[in-house]
């Protein structure tokens, strides 16, 4: 009898010190005979690497580029010696003891599979919109909050980019689609990653028999915080899409969302009595035009290795409701 794949399991971690309490020891629990973990510390100041050296089977790597999220994701699989990758961020709970068999199990069993996202809800939430994303004109579609039994009910549906929080993929896969651009700091991930599998003829789909739990929630309530990570969002948007929409659907997306983003940075100066949102559409588009010959650079790379020639992720629809 073959022995069960190897699994590496790769945390990104930035004084999460809080968050690794409690969404490590599930993690070493899990019921799988084969796996490795590895954290990859992004350099963190809280305590986090002397709690990861204590832990038995559980190897630390320290990412020689700091706070780069996308490099150090990248490092980790680099070095995990799994034929296949869970990669998690470090404050998602895993709540099913069987889950890297089922995850196993359910990409083999799965037709031309690239990626499998897995359904994560907030703790505390009664639903959730954290069951695969879709892309459009206006760039990422919006999805109703949906509750767990339904989502549920969605497990192996096809989706058109998973959550970065947490996905499962082939080591092989990740490497020839080129992992994350590590020319991105914050956002633009996940996304990137989905739309690159679908151009070169694979599917992303979702896993939903069970649901993780999302511990670290997002910081809204800091105005300076929130108008930092949405000019780097907005200006990670606009570069993923020069590089992998085809030339008709970019120019058409460009300027949807460059609307769609005007109008966000406004609702949310005004909600929030600060300019500072609103400045940041500016500043992200700012950068966005001084990086622009770099996006062309790799629009050319991506565009050159496409196998499927149409926009197909464009195609994908959120599930009726």
């Amino acid at each position: 009898m073959n022995d069960p794949p190897l699994i590496s399991i790769v945390i990104v971690n930035y004084n999460g010190l809080a968050y690794l309490k409690k969404t490590m020891a599930p993690i070493l629990q899990l019921d799988y005979p084969r796996y490795e973990i590895i954290v990859v510390d992004n350099g963190s100041t809280d305590g986090s690497i002397e709690f990861i050296k204590k832990m038995e089977g559980v190897s630390l790597l320290q990412s020689p580029l700091l706070r780069e999220k996308n490099f150090a994701c990248n490092y980790g699989i680099n070095h995990a010696a799994g034929d296949y990758v869970l990669l998690l961020d470090n404050d998602v709970v895993i709540n099913e003891k069987k889950i890297l068999n089922n995850l196993y199990t359910f990409y083999k069993s799965s037709d031309n599979v690239g990626c499998i996202g897995l359904a994560a809800y907030n703790e505390g939430d009664v639903c959730s919109k954290n069951y695969g994303s879709f892309l459009g004109y206006y760039f990422i579609k919006e999805k109703p909050c949906l509750r767990f039994t339904k989502i549920k009910e969605l497990h192996g549906i096809e989706i058109g980019f998973p959550a970065g929080i947490a996905i499962f993929i082939s080591s092989d896969i990740w490497k020839h689609v080129g992992g994350y651009d590590e020319h991105l700091i914050f956002g633009g991930d996940d996304n990137d990653l989905g739309i690159k599998l679908s151009l070169m003829g694979y599917k992303n789909y979702l896993y939903s028999d069970s649901i993780q739990i999302h511990i670290g929630m997002p910081e809204r309530g800091n105005n300076t915080k929130y108008a930092l990570k949405w000019k780097e969002m907005f200006y990670a948007h606009l570069y993923t899409i020069v590089k992998n929409y085809s030339f008709h659907t970019m120019l058409v997306t460009l300027f949807l969302y460059s609307f769609f983003g005007f109008f966000k940075s406004v609702k949310q100066s005004l909600f929030r009595h600060d300019v500072h949102p609103f400045l940041s559409f500016f500043s992200g588009y700012y950068i966005f035009l001084i990086n622009l010959p770099t996006a062309i650079e790799k629009r050319k790379e991506i565009q050159s290795k496409r196998i499927v020639k149409f926009d197909r992720f464009l195609k994908i629809k959120p599930p009726e409701v």
